[in-house]
């Protein structure tokens, strides 16, 4: 199968406007990615524009931690956008997967923070700054991806997004996007700030069991700060994803640049991300014990097993998931489930529930299974407005 001149290679991923694919450039023998608008989408016009305005916002950038964009074109009654082919992991799941040192995560602070400015001072706010938007190559290099919803200070520009529509993720939108407002590259720092957030805590600043609890934590609670929740988080650190949270744009950081400054002056002084260090260097001592610890209980149950002795069985429960539209699909903590509409059985407790689809803001809450079986989950998604 081939778009132009691209042979396709296989399918990467896909999204409410696209398909991504890894693809062959025979012409040059480059290994690319191809993002192609989604056939349903084509016959609207403002998708088409908003995928080729994608395209014209990173193509005339040229910076070491954005993508790069080689070529568009059209074909099989669709269009397509050539593109750099990254090697490595999102940043949601290059964290999942690791245990990221105080220094690395000033380090992909900085490097996000560097690619925002280039963006911000060529008149290009990103709006959907996330971990999975976010690349990071095995050498630690960050590359910023998916321009899709970006602003374009264009004035030739015929289609612009006006105030009022309500772009980008949920947990990692900033106040004034939640509230439909103009935004700047100051709501991009804002959503930096948020991955920060995670990335340093283990948790998100502002949480809820749906959309209208996340909107509400977003425009009017104060987050706890970094070092409360973790320690090993260094107090400059912990200020300066603070600033970037704070609800009045005026009250942030005015660029990335500035951002990027206080994130490197941290790891100038080294003091407080050493100390970090230290703390994990400590923490694995006694990870080490509690293995040691670990490898005798398996023994002793080894043992009792060998004995005759039964581990005590799991309670089960049930869970009735559904979705409007029907059809999302179903992650029951971190796993793929199936798609609703869907029975699970699930170990009795709580479970990190999530709901995807195409098109719409994802959904998750943490939810409790009860041994009997409680009210069935049915869940509203929100189309993501375009």
């Amino acid at each position: 199968m081939n778009y132009g001149r691209y042979e396709i290679v296989r399918e990467l991923g896909k999204g409410s406007m696209g398909v991504v694919y890894q693809a062959h450039d025979p012409q040059i023998g480059r290994t690319i990615a191809l993002k192609v608008l989604r056939p349903d989408r084509v016959s609207s016009e403002d998708f088409v524009q908003r995928f080729l305005k994608e395209a014209r916002a990173i193509g005339r950038m040229s910076h070491q931690n954005i993508v790069t964009v080689y070529d568009v074109g059209q074909d099989q009654s669709t269009v397509y956008i050539a593109m750099e082919f990254l090697e490595g992991e999102a940043l949601n799941a290059y964290a999942r997967d690791r245990t990221l040192t105080m220094e690395q995560i000033i380090d992909i602070g900085i490097q996000v923070a560097d690619s925002l400015d280039y963006a911000h001072t060529r008149g290009i706010v990103h709006r959907d700054i996330k971990p999975q938007n976010i690349m990071v190559a095995p050498t630690g290099v960050v590359k910023l991806t998916d321009f899709g919803i970006a602003h374009v200070e264009d004035p030739e520009a015929s289609h612009q997004t006006q105030a009022g529509e309500i772009l980008g993720t949920p947990n990692y939108m900033s106040p004034e996007q939640v509230m439909g407002k103009k935004v700047d590259g100051r709501s991009d720092l804002y959503s930096l700030g948020v991955i920060l957030y995670e990335l340093a805590t283990g948790s998100r600043p502002f949480k809820g069991e749906n959309l209208a609890a996340i909107f509400h934590a977003i425009t009017s609670e104060t987050p706890a700060r970094p070092e409360a929740l973790n320690p090993q988080v260094p107090k400059g650190l912990s200020g300066v994803i603070l600033r970037c949270l704070e609800k009045n744009p005026e009250e942030r950081f005015r660029t990335g640049r500035e951002l990027s400054e206080a994130l490197r002056a941290i790891l100038s002084t080294g003091e407080e991300v050493k100390k970090a260090g230290a703390g994990k260097r400590k923490g694995l001592l006694v990870m080490i014990l509690a293995a040691l610890a670990a490898a005798c209980v398996i023994a002793a149950v080894v043992f009792f097993m060998a004995t005759g002795k039964k581990e005590p069985p799991v309670d089960m429960g049930s869970l009735q998931v559904s979705s409007n539209p029907a059809g999302a699909q179903v992650y029951v903590d971190g796993n793929l489930k199936g798609t609703a509409p869907m029975a699970l059985e699930l170990p009795v407790g709580g479970h990190e529930v999530r709901l995807s689809m195409p098109g719409h803001y994802e959904w998750e809450a943490r939810v409790q299974v009860d041994k009997e079986g409680g009210e069935p989950l049915t869940v509203e998604l929100i189309p993501v407005e375009e």
